[in-house]
């Protein structure tokens, strides 16, 4: 058995042009190239293939058998090359393609997050946003491993992975949450002492637990853990039930619960102030697509003189 060579996807468009046209001469123009050479070159395709694809009859052109059977496999590879083509360019130019975010409960309930990633959905429509909820250490293990490319979370005593950095995006406080009719409900703000012998609830999720923790240890307080939930809104629905108070990121206002009341903590601002940061693989920033949904995030920040760090 003869071995032909496989033919190229520029003689595959030549072969399609003048099927459709029937006509050297036509199909030269629109390919913008001398008759004569597009004619060796259906010749060199025939050679290769082994068949003859066009019977030539005067002036006139005719497809063989084999060149109708070949003409639609051939309209479908060229159709198949171009859109990988464009896929590639459009990926270049960073209209298309995937990023992977894992973000804390509260992260989407900021308003300039919001708009952040409204805005850049707007402008890629095409590129997928793959964001799954992850509390801080997980999110990190799995930054680590590549399986993430960036996440939005709180401070977290570890450390960042290698070749890592981070963005202070927003800016929140730590506040005391009671149930409406609680007895200090009416209060401008609360000292923890006050609260300190009632039921607390606690915040499994361990950034913002270490904070709270040491809140307490900063007001030389330790509560009466009476409840534990994986989330703020279990948290608030938990306070809303007269079940205990409850220490929660200023952000989750935003949920609206009609049994809860929102109070600032009596102590020293720099222990209720907490924050929201981005952390990514420091070359994300030579990406286009990652590059340009993280600057798209730092636009939108309403954080005062937004930090960089790692």
């Amino acid at each position: 058995m003869q071995n032909h060579r496989q033919i190229s996807l520029r003689q595959l468009r030549y072969f399609v042009t003048v099927a459709e046209e029937l006509h050297f001469t036509r199909a030269a123009q629109r390919l913008n190239m001398a008759q004569p050479a597009l004619t060796q070159r259906i010749k060199e395709v025939e050679r290769e293939l082994g068949v003859e694809l066009f019977q030539r009859k005067g002036n006139r052109v005719e497809l063989t058998d084999a060149g109708r059977m070949m003409l639609n496999p051939a309209k479908e590879t060229l159709a198949q090359a171009d859109g990988f083509c464009e896929t590639a360019q459009r990926a270049a130019r960073g209209e298309c393609g995937q990023i992977r975010v894992a973000v804390t409960i509260a992260s989407l309930f900021f308003h300039s997050i919001q708009r952040g990633v409204r805005v850049f959905q707007k402008d890629y429509p095409s590129v997928s946003l793959d964001i799954a909820q992850m509390s801080s250490g997980p999110a990190l293990d799995a930054l680590r491993r590549r399986k993430l490319d960036m996440c939005l979370m709180r401070p977290f005593s570890a450390p960042l992975p290698p070749d890592c950095a981070g963005t202070t995006i927003e800016r929140d406080r730590l506040m005391l949450v009671v149930p409406v009719g609680h007895p200090l409900a009416d209060a401008e703000q609360i000292p923890l002492s006050t609260v300190v012998d009632e039921k607390f609830v606690s915040l499994s999720c361990k950034s913002l637990a270490d904070q709270i923790a040491t809140l307490w240890d900063k007001a030389g307080l330790k509560p009466s853990i009476e409840q534990e939930a994986q989330n703020g809104p279990v948290v608030m629905a938990l306070v809303a039930a007269d079940l205990g108070v409850a220490i929660l990121p200023s952000s989750l206002q935003a949920v609206r619960f009609e049994g809860v009341v929102w109070k600032k903590i009596e102590i020293d601002d720099r222990w209720t102030e907490t924050t929201l940061n981005l952390v990514y693989y420091k070359d994300a920033l030579n990406q286009r697509l990652p590059a340009t949904f993280i600057e798209c995030l730092r636009q939108h920040s309403s954080a005062e003189n937004v930090r960089q760090f790692g």
